[in-house]
């Protein structure tokens, strides 16, 4: 039976640790889009599975939206710390990674100059990323109905050719 207040019920059969790469997909895109340097292919798929991991093991508990709200915006913030650290070559983080002036800026043609990028269009694209992973998350059961009933549409449809 569904609880209004659990919308991911136990037993939905939702696959949770998709949630992972559910998250770390909109958060590259938030942050590559509002101007941030993306990191290396395999970085971002380790943070999609660390993060799969990690819902993996909340997965059996029935968490309100507002539990996956706070957990989705939790997740976008340590995707954003982390593509900032990891998109520089050294994989040190400079002081701020970005968000003042404390390294000197580089010659603007130059290899090592950073994109700019704006700090309310990546606070905005985060939170956007955060609203649409809490989505997903939370219509997985509604989802997973939906499928049944197109499997089952096929089946009969088979079974009439």
């Amino acid at each position: 039976m569904h609880n209004p207040r659990h919308p991911v019920p136990t037993g939905s059969g939702a696959p949770v640790w998709l949630a992972g790469p559910l998250a770390t997909g909109p958060a590259w895109a938030a942050h590559v889009a509002s101007g941030g340097q993306s990191p290396a292919v395999l970085i971002v798929l380790a943070l999609a599975a660390l993060l799969g991991m990690a819902a993996s093991m909340v997965g059996p508990r029935q968490l309100p939206a507002w539990a996956i709200l706070l957990a989705a915006g939790l997740a976008q913030q340590l995707l954003h710390l982390a593509f900032a650290a990891f998109s520089i070559s050294s994989g040190v983080p400079l002081p701020g990674h970005g968000h003042d002036a404390g390294a000197p800026p580089a010659e603007p043609g130059s290899q090592d100059a950073a994109a700019p990028h704006s700090l309310h269009l990546m606070l905005y694209a985060h939170t956007a990323a955060a609203l649409v992973t809490m989505a997903v998350v939370t219509q997985w059961s509604k989802m997973g109905r939906l499928s049944l009933l197109f499997q089952e549409r096929r089946k009969e449809r088979a079974g009439k050719d």
